[in-house]
């Protein structure tokens, strides 16, 4: 079996990637451009192509296209036309989890990629020898995608364009339901319609773990965690400890100390030994797993330190996720906080730059880069002006990534945090201020 990953650049693409590739199948991608993802890929062994080309489709038995592809990319076009079958991105994911006996998936509008990457990390450590797919790298693990010789399996789950429901699950976790992708939904109430129906097939032995408000039935054992008090797990008196965060869970050890900050990290650590405790591991064992835990990539992940200055780069895009990630900057208690946002796509820009300004106000010094567009066309009515026009004086606008890397030099000071949050390729902008 011969696979093409058209999109093969992107997180959830290159885990299924690497996992295919491990399993003995000849696997090959492109991608619209070279990057550093593509590089790492063709050094495993697996043949990757910069930009699209009709070509890429002669010598391949199946197709594995991006949700971020266009329908009218050539080797799709040409896929199509030679009758090879092309799946979406989550068929091939779930026809890998298909393959296994136990099948945990996690979604959620926010921390699904760190929920996932904890248990990944508990899992290998623990010796359970899983295969794991997530949306970003595991950076104790060094990848975000194995195959495990076990037949565990735990996958991240994307509800942004509705693709979780295609995915079968024996534990499924529900993190939490939002309005973020306004471009598959109308409402929450549209969201949680979809996972509802998602966690309805789950097996009678299987195991829904929920947030706190996420109202979902399932035919199954249904536990709750979160941070607070309240039902189920929770995260107790969560405190800055250090670059990371501690608290006490309401059971299990009387202190669980994380080398990751925020207190929403707290709660995707409850939901994590949830998981683990019904995989077999002890709440004590798998909350001390846990505490080695040190990051998923681009989730407050610390680029590096120079003149003084700290630079971290998150993937907040939502006004939720960044305020979560300002508030983690701000429990290592800095000097100044910088924060360089870009918002993702115009639809969010124009839909939530209210919410985001107000985020932003918790801030220091503020710098906003232009809307990144990842696919589609630029909408000049929906420029991230707005949101610095909202956010007042100690806003600055950047059109391009050299003006914000020259705001950025101008304004940084020892001391400072510089927190580079956006669902674009923002983190190079921090690299570029730390050379």
């Amino acid at each position: 079996m011969t696979t093409h990953l058209v999109g093969i650049g992107g997180a959830g693409m290159s885990a299924i990637a690497r996992v295919l590739h491990q399993r003995g199948e000849a696997v090959s991608g492109c991608d619209r451009e070279e990057t550093q993802l593509l590089r790492d890929l063709a050094r495993s062994g697996i043949t990757c192509s910069p930009g699209h080309d009709a070509h890429h489709a002669d010598d391949c038995d199946r197709m594995v296209v991006s949700g971020a592809v266009p329908d009218d990319a050539p080797e799709v076009v040409r896929a199509r036309e030679r009758g090879i079958p092309v799946l979406h991105r989550a068929e091939a994911l779930a026809a890998i989890l298909a393959e296994h006996e136990r099948r945990v998936v996690v979604t959620g509008a926010h921390g699904k990629t760190t929920t996932t990457s904890m248990l990944a990390y508990a899992a290998e450590r623990l010796g359970l020898d899983p295969t794991f797919l997530v949306g970003g790298e595991v950076r104790d693990l060094g990848t975000n995608g194995r195959g495990g010789a076990s037949g565990l399996a735990i996958a991240e789950g994307d509800e942004s364009d509705r693709s979780v429901r295609l995915l079968p699950a024996d534990i499924a976790v529900v993190l939490n339901v939002d309005l973020d992708h306004l471009d598959h939904y109308a409402s929450v109430d549209d969201v949680t319609r979809l996972l509802a129906d998602w966690a309805g097939g789950l097996p009678p032995d299987g195991l829904l773990v929920l947030g706190d408000g996420v109202a979902i039935d399932a035919p199954c054992a249904v536990v709750r965690f979160g941070v607070g008090p309240g039902e189920g797990l929770r995260a107790l008196d969560p405190v800055p400890d250090g670059d990371g965060l501690s608290f006490a869970p309401s059971r299990g050890p009387a202190r669980v100390r994380l080398a990751v900050p925020g207190a929403h990290n707290a709660g995707n650590a409850c939901a994590a030994a949830l998981v683990l405790e019904r995989l077999g591991v002890g709440l004590d064992e798998a909350f001390a797993t846990l505490e080695g835990f040190s990051g998923a990539g681009r989730r407050f992940e610390v680029l590096g330190t120079a003149y003084g200055f700290t630079v971290v780069d998150d993937y907040a895009h939502h006004p939720a996720e960044l305020r979560a990630a300002i508030a983690a900057a701000r429990g290592r208690d800095p000097k100044r906080l910088v924060v360089l946002f870009q918002p993702h796509m115009p639809w969010r820009t124009t839909a939530f730059a209210d919410d985001f300004a107000d985020a932003l106000t918790a801030a220091d010094r503020v710098v906003v880069l232009e809307t990144y567009v990842a696919r589609g066309r630029p909408d000049p009515e929906a420029s991230a002006k707005r949101i610095v026009e909202l956010v007042g004086d100690r806003a600055r606008f950047a059109v391009n990534d050299k003006a914000a890397v020259d705001h950025l030099r101008g304004m940084a000071r020892a001391g400072d945090l510089i927190l580079c949050c956006g669902a674009g390729p923002v983190d190079k902008v921090g690299r570029w201020v730390l050379e």
